[in-house]
């Protein structure tokens, strides 16, 4: 349980560990783009923001129905007991869909299938930072893009300034909305309204080299959230994601 408990806290930490090799899309769009970077990032992170998720279609929509019903902690004290409230009460869940590479496990039958996903993990996590979102948790809910991208976007976001957290674990025992819940009690982010959590997706569409990319947003896609509400085992646990 310990060595979970460590591990859980490792994949959701902001700061990767000295010596860490940098992905060279990284280091090309700090070069090239850093000033740009650091606007998009200084205008994310506020209180105000949504949590966006990182995923693809097979990864969504159970998180998405856990994190919209959820009632684990008590919202004032954060004591792990059920208070009525919805976890995430107040708060805009948004799932970033990329159909074009979606499912990520197709990307890895290659070669050069886990540069390809990183490199993908981190083109994601930039149009996370787009100012229409003001986004303020990054959870990457697919334990793919976690093992072969979260530290590439922990890496990314640490080199322009962003304050935003990011949430990922390749471990698919470890509870991804209870982490969230945990880091955003912790820096204070929620919005504390009354109300019931709302979920509105966005298909990404890249534009040129990647560094914009067009968000669209998708509210017929919701449905397949409430088609994961229906299924009997959808609202027990997220860590059932890569089942």
């Amino acid at each position: 349980m310990a060595a979970l408990l460590l591990g859980a806290i490792l994949s959701c930490s902001r700061r990767v560990e000295t010596g860490f090799d940098s992905l060279e899309l990284v280091d090309v769009l700090v070069r090239d783009s850093l000033p740009v970077l650091q606007h998009k990032a200084a205008r994310a992170g506020s209180a105000d923001g949504k949590i966006i998720l990182l995923g693809d279609v097979e990864t969504f929509p159970r998180l998405c129905a856990l994190m919209k019903e959820e009632d684990a902690f008590d919202n004032v004290d954060a004591k792990a007991v059920p208070d009525g409230l919805p976890d995430f009460a107040g708060e805009t869940i948004v799932p970033l869909v990329d159909f074009t590479q979606s499912p990520f496990s197709e990307m890895l039958s290659g070669n050069d299938g886990p540069r390809a996903l990183k490199e993908l993990a981190v083109r994601l996590s930039l149009a996370a930072l787009d100012s229409s979102l003001n986004c303020k948790v990054l959870v990457i809910c697919s334990p793919l893009m976690a093992e072969y991208g979260g530290d590439d976007i922990s890496d990314f976001y640490e080199k322009i300034g962003c304050s935003v957290p990011v949430i990922y674990s390749a471990d698919t025992t470890v509870s991804l909305s209870k982490e969230c819940f945990m880091t955003m009690r912790e820096k204070n982010l929620f919005t504390h309204n009354i109300s019931f959590p709302e979920v509105r997706y966005y298909e990404i569409l890249p534009t040129g080299d990647g560094l914009d990319m067009k968000l669209e947003e998708l509210p017929t896609v919701t449905t397949m959230v409430e088609e994961a509400l229906a299924t009997p085992d959808a609202a027990v646990s997220d860590t059932t994601l890569a089942e």
